[in-house]
C-alpha cells in the first residue's frame, strides 16, 4: 500500500486516545470518562498530551532530538485526523513550538485511506510502535493491553501470535502462549484486589517487569488453586508481591517466596530492622482489626471480564492476618511515593521509603535463608545441611583471620567484633545441642 505523505500544521492533529501506550494509565485516571465520552475536546486532548508524555521514558531525550535533528521519520494519520503513532512527537514538537526553540510548525505525516477498518488500524499500531529509535518500547502490561484488544475485537490466539509475533516456548504453541498472557493480566487484576490499598495496574508497568515472573506465578496459583483452595493461592501471592514491592525482581529469587517464608524469614525478624514495623503488625495478632482487601465497591477495569465473572475476581475472605497487615503496609508504602508517609495500623507515622527499605532488607535476609534452606535439603537432612555449611563458614573465617593478623590496619576493634561474634557463635552452638539433646533429657525426666 503507498500512502501520501503531507505536512499538516501541528495544531490539525487529533492525539490517540486509544493508544496501547497510555491504555494502563488512562483506565485509572480519574478524568477517564471525559475522554471516553468526547476524546476529541480540548480537556481530553489535554489529559492524552499529558499521559503521552509521561509514560514514555525516554521523552526528554526524544524532545531534544526533535529541537536539533527535526523529525526524521513521518507519522501515520487517519482521514479524519486521529494519530496512529507520532503522539509523542506531535506533543513534544507543540512543546518545543511554544517555547520558541523550533522553527517547524508541522508534522509530517502519511495519510491512511478512508476505507481502513478499526482492525487494520490497531495491527497497524502495533507494527509501528514495535520499531525501536528514539521510540519507547512496550512494557509488559502495555502488551498484554495490546493483546486484550485484539482478543476482545475477535482476533484468535493464534493469530495474535502472528500479529505481536509471539512465539511458542518449549512444549507451548505460540496460541496458547497469547492465551496463557490474557490470564496474566487476570492475574495482576486479581493480584492488585489483594492489598488495601488496592494497587495500581500501572504498579506493574514497571522497566524490571518481568513476562517469565508472571508466568511462573500463575502457573503456581493455578496449582494452589485447584489442589489447596482459592486461600492458599491468595496467600501466596500476597508472599510473592510483598518480595515484588520491596525491589525483588530476579526470577530466581521470587522463585525462593514460597510456602511460609513470609511468618518464618520476614516477619519474626523485622524486629531487628524496624521495631515500630514489627509492633504494628504484631499488634494485629492481638485483637485488632486487619484492614479488609476485600473491596466495598467493584470498578469495571481493564482484563476484569477477560477469564470469569466479576465476583469471581474478589479475593478470599481471610489470609494469614500478619502477612495480610504487612502486605497492606507494603502497597500503602509503595503508592505513597517518596515523599510521604504512611500511618501504621497502630497509628505510628513512618516514612514510605524507609517502610519499602526496611522491609525490603528483611525479605533480601529471608530470601536468602530460603535459598539456603532449599540447599540444605529435606526437612531430616536439613540440620546436618545448615551444620556442614557453618563448619566450612568456620573454616573459611578461620584461614580469613590468619591472612588479616599481620595486617597493621586489623584494629583491635575489629578484634573485638570477631570475639563478639564468636562469642554468639559459641551460644547459638549450646542451643543447637540442646535442640538435639531435648528428647533425651525429656526421656530421662519422664
Amino acid at each position: 500500500m503507498t500512502l501520501e505523505v503531507i505536512d499538516v500544521p501541528l495544531s490539525i492533529p487529533v492525539l490517540n486516545a486509544d493508544s496501547f501506550r497510555i491504555a494502563p494509565q488512562l483506565d485509572e485516571h480519574p478524568q477517564r470518562e471525559l475522554v471516553r465520552s468526547d476524546p476529541y475536546s480540548p480537556a481530553a486532548q489535554q489529559l492524552v498530551s499529558d499521559l503521552v508524555k509521561s509514560v514514555h521514558r525516554h521523552s526528554q531525550d526524544l524532545k531534544e532530538n526533535l529541537g536539533e535533528e527535526g523529525q526524521s521519520q513521518p507519522g501515520v494519520i487517519t482521514r479524519t485526523g486521529k494519530l496512529i503513532n507520532a503522539n509523542t512527537r506531535c506533543v513534544l514538537l507543540r512543546e518545543l513550538a511554544r517555547e520558541g526553540r523550533t522553527k517547524v510548525t508541522t508534522l509530517r505525516v502519511a495519510v491512511l485511506p478512508a476505507d481502513v477498518t478499526d482492525q487494520e488500524v490497531l495491527e497497524l499500531e502495533m507494527l509501528l510502535q514495535q520499531q525501536v529509535e528514539l521510540k519507547d518500547e512496550y512494557r509488559l502490561v502495555n502488551q498484554l493491553t495490546m493483546i486484550k484488544k485484539f482478543h476482545d475485537a475477535g482476533v484468535s490466539d493464534d493469530a495474535i501470535a502472528r500479529k505481536l509475533r509471539i512465539r511458542s516456548a518449549r512444549s507451548m504453541s505460540a496460541g496458547a502462549r497469547v492465551r496463557e498472557l490474557r490470564e496474566v493480566l487476570f492475574l495482576m487484576e486479581r493480584t492488585r484486589r489483594l492489598t488495601e490499598p488496592r494497587l495500581s495496574i500501572t504498579t506493574f508497568a514497571s522497566d524490571r517487569d518481568k513476562e517469565q515472573n508472571w508466568r511462573e506465578l500463575l502457573r503456581e496459583v493455578k496449582r494452589l488453586d485447584s489442589t489447596q483452595g482459592r486461600e492458599a493461592a491468595d496467600a501466596h501471592i500476597l508472599g510473592w508481591l510483598i518480595a515484588y514491592l520491596t525491589g525483588i525482581d530476579s526470577v530466581h529469587k521470587l522463585r525462593l517466596a514460597n510456602g511460609d517464608w513470609v511468618e518464618r524469614g520476614v516477619i519474626d525478624q523485622l524486629g531487628q530492622h524496624h521495631q515500630a514495623l514489627h509492633d504494628a503488625i504484631a499488634g494485629k495478632q492481638q485483637g485488632e482489626a486487619t484492614p479488609s482487601s476485600r473491596p466495598d465497591k467493584v470498578d469495571q477495569i481493564p482484563g476484569l471480564d477477560l477469564l470469569g465473572s466479576l465476583e469471581e475476581t474478589l479475593p478470599a475472605e481471610s489470609v494469614v492476618p500478619q502477612v495480610q497487615t504487612l502486605a497492606n503496609i507494603v502497597a500503602q508504602a509503595h503508592q505513597a511515593g517518596t515523599n510521604h508517609h504512611v500511618t501504621l495500623p497502630n497509628g505510628t507515622s513512618v516514612s514510605a521509603p524507609e517502610v519499602l527499605e526496611k522491609v525490603g532488607n528483611t525479605v533480601n535476609k529471608a530470601i536468602a535463608a530460603e535459598k539456603r534452606r532449599n540447599r540444605a535439603g529435606t526437612r531430616l537432612t536439613r540440620p546436618q545441611g545448615y551444620l556442614d555449611s557453618a563448619r566450612s563458614s568456620l573454616n573459611d573465617a578461620i584461614k580469613a583471620i590468619y591472612e588479616a593478623r599481620p595486617d597493621p590496619a586489623f584494629h583491635a576493634h575489629q578484634r573485638a567484633t570477631l570475639n563478639a561474634m564468636l562469642t554468639e557463635i559459641e551460644d547459638l552452638a549450646d542451643q543447637a545441642r540442646t535442640a538435639l539433646e531435648q528428647e533425651l533429657i525429656d526421656t530421662e525426666e519422664g
